[in-house]
């Protein structure tokens, strides 16, 4: 039963990176491993929180900025 309920959080927890580096990949078009405000523009979702989630206020969404989301 343990070993089931670790396996199931360790698939959540992982499912969630996976997700996030997905969004990146998605949405970041010169490739620099971050999202800007300008490629963030395309996703009206993302837009919308990004001053929230970009927590450094460098103008860029890294992927343990979304993480910690």
């Amino acid at each position: 039963m343990k070993k089931t309920i670790l396996i199931s959080a360790f698939v959540l927890a992982s499912s969630a990176v996976y997700a996030q580096v997905d969004k990146i990949s998605i949405l970041d078009a010169n490739a620099d491993g971050r999202i800007s405000v300008e490629e963030a523009a395309s996703d009206p979702a993302l837009s919308a929180v990004f001053a929230k989630l970009d927590i450094n206020k460098d103008g860029y969404l890294t992927p343990s900025e979304l993480a910690d989301n």
